[in-house]
């Protein structure tokens, strides 16, 4: 009996292992086109062959599938095509650990590849997932049209993940967290559990000012002010998928903060913002300059509302970022649905 429980181990896990790989593969070639890693993870596909051969004949007899009641096994549906290769690549990887530990007791001339399986799955992922993560920064920064900005002085005390849940259902591209007032440890137990919310949902979060919240949450990214860390050092702590933006005022600090590194520029405010009085609005034809100075994504923001969303528009920027007209707008998501329609020419 314990022998025909091993063997049946030892075949669900090699099968695993193998068809893990043969999705990976799959990615590597004909989604992401790289030549270098469809063939470092075609090599471990056959290197794990090889080893099979080194197991006792006989597993596909003790295969049992109509009996096998982890076959009615779910998994939930993943948002993007990363989150399937890390699911396959753990896979292959907790595969692998099952191979080379029963293959001690059983082959032990195949434990070794086993274990070379398992170290080879940590690197390609670690690959799969960069060139990923870089290709997704890309499509959303060419994607996003509406840029939502939540926190507690912005949602007339209405809780944070409530608001940011009806920005998304109604349609916002991106969601910012800015907390000024909050301690450290309050800003990332906010910014955890809105990553979490806005990750089920596939929509990007970004961290305001704070590089170090951004890290420590797993943020998509931050954005960041003109006294804040410049892009270059922020750029070293959150690596190179990681999306960040700056808030720029004038066409010299747009033109500086692409020279850093930055992916999209803040410009503004356009208009008198509710959340900053008293703030100089600096009108529709600085955006119309920088647009013309940088090569950049260009996210208009400063009280930017539906009645005044078209002239926005009309300088040739088609991003915009909106604080109160959003989160402290009495219908969430229908002023989110309403904004991105006319982002969209629907209105």
């Amino acid at each position: 009996m314990e022998a025909k429980g091993l063997y049946r181990l030892l075949d669900a896990n090699l099968n695993r292992a193998c068809e893990g790989l043969r999705l990976l593969e799959d990615v590597a070639r004909f989604v992401l086109d790289d030549a270098a890693l469809t063939e470092k993870i075609r090599t471990a596909r056959h290197e794990l062959r090889d080893a099979a051969k080194e197991l006792p004949s006989g597993l596909l007899a003790t295969r049992d599938v109509p009996r096998d009641f982890g076959a009615a096994y779910m998994e939930a549906p993943h948002v993007k095509t990363s989150a399937f290769v890390t699911a396959n690549a753990r896979r292959v990887q907790e595969a692998a650990r099952v191979l080379e530990e029963t293959a001690r007791y059983l082959a032990p001339a195949a434990a070794e590849t086993f274990k070379r399986t398992r170290f080879l799955a940590y690197e390609i992922e670690k690959g799969l997932l960069q060139r990923f993560h870089l290709t997704e920064k890309v499509e959303i920064l060419n994607k996003f049209r509406l840029y939502v900005i939540v926190g507690t002085s912005h949602t007339g005390s209405r809780p944070v993940l409530e608001v940011a849940r009806e920005a998304i259902r109604g349609g916002a591209g991106i969601i910012q967290l800015r907390e000024k007032q909050l301690p450290a440890r309050g800003f990332l137990e906010l910014a955890l559990l809105l990553r979490k919310v806005a990750s089920e949902a596939g929509v990007p979060l970004i961290i305001n000012d704070r590089v170090d919240i951004a890290a420590a949450s797993g943020a998509d990214g931050v954005h960041l002010g003109q006294e804040d860390l410049p892009v270059s050092a922020a750029r070293r702590i959150l690596g190179e998928a990681a999306i960040i933006g700056v808030s720029t005022h004038s066409v010299a600090e747009a033109v500086a903060a692409e020279q850093d590194g930055a992916d999209y520029i803040g410009v503004g405010p356009v208009f008198p913002p509710a959340t900053k009085p008293g703030l100089e609005p600096k009108g529709l034809s600085l955006l119309t300059a920088v647009i013309e100075a940088v090569h950049l994504p260009v996210v208009a923001i400063g009280g930017i509302r539906p009645e005044n969303l078209p002239s926005v528009l009309g300088t040739g920027v088609n991003r915009v970022a909106v604080v109160s007209a959003v989160a402290g707008a009495p219908d969430v998501a229908g002023n989110t649905a309403l904004m991105l329609r006319i982002l969209e020419g629907l209105n």
